[in-house]
């Protein structure tokens, strides 16, 4: 088509501008008047881009893919629960958490929240630490490590088996022979966990050998902590310092200490023994008492005093 051709078939076809005859219009005459060079070029870049996006889409797919194989395997057997091994379990009742976070046979590794299950396991009064362990691929290991009830101790609440902490653990209502005593009945039972006079006397318990500690009894008198260990008064004074003044009165104990001693161990480092007074002392105490009042009478008497 020539100069003078094209002249006149745009002049009689040239529709208005906002319409789609008008886009199809610019298009035409673009083609018609563009650099063969320029075109080549435009194309290529065409090309170049169709072939940038097929290779993004390709590495998309082969990205989805490796998910969905990654997904798959990690549900799959190889790396569900096969195996699962629960230590130090005696007085706790770790079974209802693992039934509860379905700890069970064939469950996926990746849906275990060993977190969420350790803190359950702390709720138990019992439980005093707890460990959550995936060991991959298909173990799981629990281990436990609980209290043990240290004494019987009163508060304003009543009697409970306490542990060496103040944590009071369930079980037997009233006390036995079986540990020793702590009588603080002016303690509330909400603060005991973290009353001083509780925690030190527990203290004391758990320093003292075990054939002293079944049987003794501390308490307060006045505003000391006071004893009874193996039938001999001892005075703690402040809870401070038990395990020294248990260790202490451990071996002090072993000497040949006469009955009825009173042992007084504010200071551990420091005992000190009180003998009981002698029958002899006692009498020689009763017989000046006497005659310190006949003397009086027989004065008044023989003075004629009223």
């Amino acid at each position: 088509m020539s100069g003078g051709s094209f002249s006149t078939f745009e002049t009689w076809w040239r529709p208005g501008w906002g319409s789609v005859w008008s886009r199809r219009y610019r298009w035409l005459v673009s083609m018609m008047t563009i650099d063969p060079r320029l075109a080549d070029r435009r194309r290529e870049v065409a090309e170049d881009r169709a072939r940038r996006n097929i290779n993004r889409l390709l590495k998309l797919l082969v990205l989805l893919g490796m998910l969905g194989a990654l997904v798959w395997l990690m549900l799959s057997p190889t790396f569900s629960l096969q195996t699962l091994r629960v230590t130090g379990v005696h007085s706790s009742d770790t079974e209802a958490v693992i039934e509860e976070h379905q700890l069970v046979i064939g469950r996926p590794m990746i849906f275990i929240r060993t977190g969420s299950v350790e803190s359950d396991l702390l709720e138990d009064p019992w439980v005093k630490s707890a460990e959550v362990r995936l060991d991959w691929p298909t173990t799981v290991v629990v281990s436990i490590e609980e209290r043990s009830p240290e004494a019987w101790v009163e508060t304003a609440g009543g009697w409970e088996q306490r542990s060496v902490d103040g944590v009071a653990l369930p079980g037997l209502e009233g006390p036995d022979d079986t540990m020793g005593r702590i009588v603080l009945p002016d303690v509330p039972h909400e603060t005991a966990h973290v009353d001083l006079s509780v925690l030190g006397a527990l203290e004391f318990l758990d320093a003292l050998p075990i054939a002293l500690s079944s049987a003794a009894v501390v308490e307060r008198r006045g505003e000391e902590l006071w004893a009874i260990v193996g039938g001999f008064d001892v005075r703690l004074g402040r809870p401070t310092d038990m395990t020294d003044k248990a260790l202490s009165l451990a071996a002090l104990l072993g000497e040949d200490l006469p009955a009825g001693s009173v042992i007084n161990m504010t200071a551990p480092t420091n005992p000190a023994v009180a003998p009981p007074a002698s029958e002899e002392e006692a009498a020689d105490d009763d017989e000046g008492t006497a005659e310190g009042g006949g003397e009086n009478d027989g004065d008044g008497n023989d003075d004629g005093e009223p």
